[in-house]
């Protein structure tokens, strides 16, 4: 999908007569630019401008330019217009590209584009054999163009509720932020089987029966984009399973889509792989189709030109070249693209967005692209149901008809560095929100977007319900340290056209603290700041309008997970901590929050000091089955004993927690026989050193049955006395079916 060698060669002899010409004085004269879209003039030009030869319709000349962006930053990024063709929106890139391209691409040269070259690496011989008069037959083609449509109203719906484990039902699944929506997970059962991940093995095991048997594996990592994957997930269907994972190739960071024919659980195969360039940002399974979130930059398929040292000769000469990279462009060059093998078709490639629907902001926001695909679970990889935006992405959160990606606004400092006005405003925060329909029958749908202030914490700084969006955020990002400037809020915004305005506010939350946790449920949300103690707000939403603190509970520590428990009771997962706000381990609260207007904490139970579960940071580790009131935490501490040997502990931390109390009951460890050599990380050779005990990621029930997993193997405990019923060992030595944990080359 790269530019031919005939394209490039072109470019270069081009760019030689250019630097030839351009020894002779520094260009002064300021190159095309791009207007303003026009929702009324699709298909319109925008060279005005740009210097023509007489006689010729086109650019005289590809030289610097001077002229500032219009558009000091990403201010309106949540305005976004559709452009109605290929060619149109091909334009608006290629504008705001040649406002933007100098001698090291864009920016320094570091940011978007990872292979450049320098004049020197090209032979002498080939830059004197172009002429001036190639250069001016190949340039004067060249007319950049832009074009919008004005886009307007879309549908919504809401549903709201959580997961976790259910008393109507003899097995629990993936611990979820809203019922009916799905998440990828490690591991996933119906009941009747468990499919676990696993250094990137898949495992199937039969769990029908009371022995729980492994059935088969199938190495992930046999080779290709697949040998240095990470962060493999998966959804489970009848007969397949979906499999998503990160990867690298020589165009960067890409996602890998795997189609696993299920039918014959004893031969598990990959039937199709979608290799698709861009960042893996997460997914969420609505009615058998699952939609992934992708979120990719350009910049890989430019090949420009950085200058061969610092004189401001040799800056001028490789900014025109890369001028001319940009205007020579094609879709191919700008569009993330896929490859799609396995099957009866022999592989085929294309661009993974449909330009003819694409949405981009009206003020320039950076090159990035946002694109949901979607995929059926049954039927199998088809690359055609995409919606894209040209945006960033970072946070997705779905309900059942609408799938919500947020991310920071994207600011041109490089643009704004001696504009103080235009500085101060981008020291405030901003977070854009892009909504797409997912319930549809017709793949996903770019509806609307809008924009709050500050950053949000996770996916659970948003909600939907009643066809409104409830957002929490802070303006001091969750990565950072505090002040004492800091405070959250709660935003709500209702679609208006192809907008998000916000309907109503609540802020003023923990002034000089930042949000750890969030939970909205119905027409309440729970808000959990932190500094020094631990702040619980309760909102009432029921007036989208008009959203009101009810209530404030101050306890040392703090909760970075919520979960409802039914009967007014929230569950919180997180740190205990002293006056100063020095944490001092993993912390389970149960709080009654049935007065909104006085939560109380009814119980607390503390874990070993300096410990810490997965939970605080993956709401998927989190296992609470309301039949017995079990709650199952993955934990690890560690202990120098007083002898200042440190050790590190790990396993399933297992209580019983409801509204009588929190009871401890037992504590479920992985010794795989691999790791009794030594265990704890894994050295040079494959080998494992350290503790014995291999940390536990997740938990789930089937019937009597607690079933726990890591990479080390599934574990099966009686859920009443935790008792050991059955340990399938996961493959690890001889490399022939496994390959090592972590590839060496």
């Amino acid at each position: 999908m790269k530019a031919t060698m005939k394209k490039k060669l072109t470019i270069w002899l081009a760019a030689a007569a250019l630097l030839a010409g351009a020894c002779a004085s520094e260009p002064t004269a300021s190159g095309p630019t791009a207007s303003e879209p026009s929702a009324s003039q699709p298909g319109a030009t925008a060279a005005e401008g740009a210097a023509t030869e007489p006689g010729t319709d086109g650019p005289a000349a590809v030289v610097p330019s001077s002229a500032a962006p219009s558009g000091p930053m990403g201010l309106f990024a949540s305005q976004l217009v559709e452009y109605d063709s290929c060619p149109a929106f091909l334009d608006r890139l290629k504008a705001e590209a040649l406002e933007r391209v100098g001698p090291y691409g864009f920016g320094d040269g570091s940011h978007f584009f990872i292979w450049n070259r320098s004049v020197a690496d090209f032979d002498e011989a080939e830059m004197a054999a172009a002429s001036a008069e190639s250069f001016t037959e190949e340039a004067s083609a060249l007319a950049p163009a832009t074009t919008a449509a004005a886009a307007l109203a879309a549908e919504e719906a809401a549903a709201d509720s959580g997961g976790g484990g259910s008393a109507g039902r003899d097995f629990s699944t993936t611990n979820v932020q809203e019922a009916g929506v799905d998440e990828p997970d490690l591991v996933k059962t119906d009941g009747r089987r468990i499919l676990a991940l696993a250094q990137g093995v898949l495992h199937y095991i039969d769990a029908s029966s009371g022995a729980p048997e492994l059935v088969s594996s199938l190495d992930l990592r046999s080779g290709g984009d697949d040998r240095d994957a990470w962060n493999h997930q998966m959804f489970l269907g009848d007969e397949a399973a979906l499999l998503m994972a990160s990867s690298y190739t020589d165009q960067g960071e890409v996602t890998l889509v795997h189609q696993i024919d299920l039918s014959d659980p004893a031969a598990m195969q990959k039937v199709r792989t979608l290799s698709a360039e861009g960042r893996f940002i997460s997914a969420r399974l609505v009615g058998g189709r699952a939609n992934l979130v992708l979120a990719s930059d350009p910049g890989v398929h430019f090949e420009f030109l950085y200058p061969s040292s610092d004189s401001e000769s040799a800056k001028s000469r490789a900014e025109m070249v890369n001028r001319l990279v940009i205007q020579e462009s094609t879709l191919e060059d700008w569009m993330p693209v896929y490859t799609l093998s396995g099957g009866a078709s022999p592989p085929s490639e294309g661009m993974l967005v449909d330009c003819s629907k694409a949405y981009a902001p009206q003020e320039f926001s950076g090159f990035s692209f946002l694109t949901v695909l979607a995929v059926d679970l049954e039927e199998g990889i088809e690359p055609g149901a995409v919606a894209t935006v040209v945006s960033g992405g970072d946070t997705v959160y779905a309900s059942q008809d609408n799938l919500y990606v947020a991310t920071q606004r994207w600011i041109d400092w490089g643009v704004i560095e001696d504009d103080e006005q235009a500085r101060e405003e981008a020291d405030a925060a901003v977070t854009h929100i892009h909504r797409f329909a997912v319930g549809g029958p017709g793949g996903p749908e770019y509806t609307a977007s809008g924009a709050v202030s500050g950053y949000l914490l996770n996916q659970f700084a948003m909600s939907e319900h009643d066809g409104y969006l409830r957002v929490a955020s802070t303006n001091a990002p969750p990565w950072g340290w505090w002040s004492e400037d800091t405070e959250s809020r709660v935003d709500v915004l209702e679609q208006n056209g192809r907008e998000l305005r916000t309907a109503g506010s609540v802020g003023g939350l923990g002034p000089g603290e930042r949000i750890f946790a969030v939970r909205f449920m119905g027409d309440t949300g729970y808000v959990v700041t932190f500094r020094q103690t631990d702040p619980l707000y309760t909102i009432d939403l029921s007036d989208p309008t008009d959203p009101k603190v009810m209530g404030e509970l101050k306890i040392l520590g703090y909760s970075a997970y919520l979960h409802p428990i039914g009967g007014g009771l929230l569950i919180g997962v997180g740190q205990d901590a002293d006056e100063r706000g020095v944490t001092r381990g993993t912390q389970v609260s149960i709080f009654d929050v049935s007065d909104l207007s006085d939560p109380v904490r009814l119980h607390q139970y503390t874990l070993a000091e300096s410990s810490s579960s997965e939970v605080e940071f993956d709401h998927r580790a989190f296992l609470y089955w309301p039949a017995t009131e079990t709650l199952v935490l993955p934990v690890g501490w560690g202990d120098d004993g007083g002898e200042g040997y440190w050790e590190w502990f790990s396993g399933a931390k297992v209580l019983k927690a409801g509204e009588g109390g929190i009871e401890d009951l037992g504590f479920i460890e992985h010794r795989p026989s691999w790791a009794e050599r030594g265990g704890g990380s894994f050295d040079d050779e494959g080998g494992y050193y350290g503790d014995e005990t291999v940390p536990i990621r997740r938990s789930l029930v089937i019937g009597p049955n607690l079933f726990t997993l890591s990479d080390g193997g599934l574990k099966a405990s009686d859920l009443a006395s935790l008792s050991e019923q059955a340990w399938i060992e996961f493959p690890f030595e001889g490399y022939g079916a496994v390959p090592e944990p972590f590839p060496i080359d």
